[in-house]
């Protein structure tokens, strides 16, 4: 190989250095509804924590609805390919005052959940 190939390999590895990311999920994403057990109406302000993941929340809207954003985790390597994990599984916990609460174990790609809150007397 000459020189001036050299040169030119060098420069192409140096350009795609740092231009190539592997994204990793570090938490479970979620999303869906929460209702009332007895009556099926949804339940506003009912809050949707990742267990062992203290700060990362989703509060439900009016209609009951959440949608937990999964962290993510970016690292900048030389590979030949970009890679995307898909988000992890993990334990969800569901509270609402008011009301029991419930742990929800969370699957990679899971669908939309619906989960049902007992009043507490």
């Amino acid at each position: 190989m000459g020189k001036w190939q050299r040169t030119v390999a060098l420069l192409l590895l140096m350009s795609l250095s740092g231009c190539i990311e592997i994204t990793t999920y570090v938490s479970p994403a979620a999303s869906g509804t929460v209702i009332d057990a007895a009556s099926k109406r949804p339940i506003q302000g009912a809050t949707i924590s990742v267990d062992n993941q203290p700060g990362l929340f989703a509060q439900t809207n009016p209609g009951g609805q959440f949608v937990l954003v999964p962290t993510t985790r970016t690292t900048r390597i030389f590979v030949l390919a970009p890679y995307r994990s898909l988000p992890p599984g993990g334990t969800i916990v569901v509270f609402a005052d008011g009301y029991a609460s419930r742990e929800i174990v969370v699957k990679d790609g899971a669908d939309s959940l619906l989960v049902s809150l007992v009043r507490v007397r």
